[in-house]
């Protein structure tokens, strides 16, 4: 498979982050007790959006990373190939 120059991969793809997360571990990451990240979610003002897992709470990563102001950018093949060159010390000279 070729890959052409222009594509680009979501940053949290890169970095290798889950695709979803458990409330307990969203909960850590948004600075909140999991008791106090449960009665936000029977107020209804947890920080994002939720859905049901059996019986857990799971939370995509997307979602997780907006409520934390984490932009999720798309990253250049080539800008992940040069950042890997430059952190090889390798130039393109």
């Amino acid at each position: 498979m070729t890959r052409r120059h222009d594509e680009f991969v979501p940053f949290s793809v890169v970095f290798g982050l889950p695709t979803e997360v458990g409330l307990r571990v969203a909960a850590k990451a948004l600075g909140l007790s999991p008791t106090t990240a449960y009665r936000r979610i029977r107020r209804g003002d947890f920080p994002c959006a939720l859905r049901k897992a059996g019986r857990t709470y799971v939370v995509r990563m997307p979602d997780l990373m907006r409520a934390l102001g984490i932009q999720d950018v798309r990253v250049h093949h080539d800008d992940i190939e040069a950042g890997a060159r430059f952190s090889a010390g390798m130039t393109d000279d």
